[in-house]
């Protein structure tokens, strides 16, 4: 940063120390109507748990994988695993999976699923046993053998055999969710042999269980993280009002990231599942320097010059290092992968706010905050007086 740019910036801070010692209520109550319009804009984010759309979809390989995922595949199954428990040692249950039993719970599930709305194609052993399932081991055995493809929904030891149900729905969570449901309702509606497990997995499940794994770690670090820098800083400022006033643009920043991200479809994926913690390492050190700074001013000076001093400075000094920052993580948006880009965009939005935050709304709520501090004291010695 060159002299000119520097004292300009200087210039236009020690203005903004002005605006912000007349006005900070005004711009207290401002900050506090972004924050809620930005909190509901955190509510529209949606997790993005499929690692396939993360990929740049323009290049001619990937290109070619859809088209032949849409001319061979065509949809996604959910897959219904029966399953024989290998680990039990009771007696009387199936021992193959190609049991009679187990073989007329299939088809009484295949019916099932087909009557299904919401499930467009069902694909199992059923239809190989449309004139009835013969009574013995040996009588399916030979069926199975006289129909071509049959071997497919097996596994080797016949141990494992599969059941494919493709939703018509699609791969929203939402509906994911609900085809998980009816599938589930029409496997415990169906006689199962003891010894015997169905279990629903596939491709569509495993998206929904990261999706779900995903939101429990970004709540859990942000928290973990919050906690313990919030407690580091009350030991290192040895006061809980000045570790609260450095935390507090952390705060700011993590929702005004999150609901941005919502409003512009920024997407959480597995790069950007820990910027809450990110945000809250990275951007700590603005609030410190800025409370810091203030107070020690204060000692010297009255209240509106401790202000300009700070703000001027400290805010200065470290919008160089936020740009610099900035501008490193915007770097990261030229990359062709999608989701190195959501993870530049989000690092630097996140700094961004946490420079805006700690420079702009976090000294109006010091200001603020001595207010209370001043009335409380004068309240006292009032009392004081008057008891004596």
């Amino acid at each position: 940063m060159g002299l000119k740019e520097k004292i300009s910036i200087e210039r236009a801070l020690t203005k903004l120390a002005s605006f912000q010692y007349r006005y900070y209520k005004q711009i207290i109550v401002l900050s506090l109507i972004i924050t809620v319009f930005l909190g509901y804009g955190a509510t529209e984010l949606h997790f993005q748990g499929n690692i396939a759309k993360e990929m740049p979809q323009d290049l001619p390989v990937f290109v070619l994988q859809d088209k032949i995922a849409s001319k061979f595949k065509g949809e996604e199954f959910m897959i219904i695993a029966v399953c024989l428990d290998k680990e039990t040692s009771a007696k009387n249950i199936p021992r193959d999976i190609r049991d009679p039993e187990i073989i007329a719970s299939v088809v009484d599930l295949h019916e099932r699923l087909e009557a299904e709305s919401s499930i467009e194609k069902v694909q199992s052993i059923a239809p190989f046993f449309q004139g009835g399932v013969p009574d013995d081991l040996e009588g399916v055995k030979k069926k199975l053998a006289s129909a071509p493809g049959a071997e497919s929904f097996f596994n080797d030891d016949f141990s494992i055999m599969l059941v494919y149900a493709s939703p018509i729905a699609g791969l929203s969570e939402e509906k994911i969710n609900e085809a998980t449901a009816i599938i589930q309702n029409d496997v415990d509606a169906i006689t199962k042999p003891a010894g015997v497990d169905y279990k629903i997995t596939g491709m569509a499940p495993l998206i929904i269980e990261l999706l779900r794994l995903m939101k429990e770690d970004m709540i859990f670090t942000t928290l973990v993280a919050a906690v313990i820098i919030f407690a580091l800083l009350v030991v290192l400022e040895r006061s809980f009002t000045k570790g609260f006033l450095v935390f507090l643009p952390l705060v700011f920043a993590i929702i005004w990231t999150l609901g941005t991200m919502g409003f512009l479809g920024i997407h959480i994926s597995i790069s950007t599942v820990m910027i809450g913690a990110l945000i809250i390492g990275l951007g700590v050190e603005y609030g410190i320097f800025m409370v810091s700074r203030y107070y020690e001013e204060r000692e010297r000076h009255a209240q509106e010059e401790s202000l300009k001093i700070a703000v001027t400075n400290i805010g200065a000094s470290t919008f160089g290092s936020a740009a610099t920052t900035t501008a490193a993580f915007f770097a990261l948006t030229l990359s062709v992968m999608p989701m190195i880009q959501h993870l530049g965009q989000t690092l630097a939005l996140g700094i961004i706010f946490c420079w805006i935050a700690a420079a702009v709304v976090n000294p109006c709520f010091i200001v603020f905050e001595e207010g209370l501090e001043s009335k409380k004291l004068a309240g006292l010695l009032q009392k004081w007086a008057g008891k004596g």
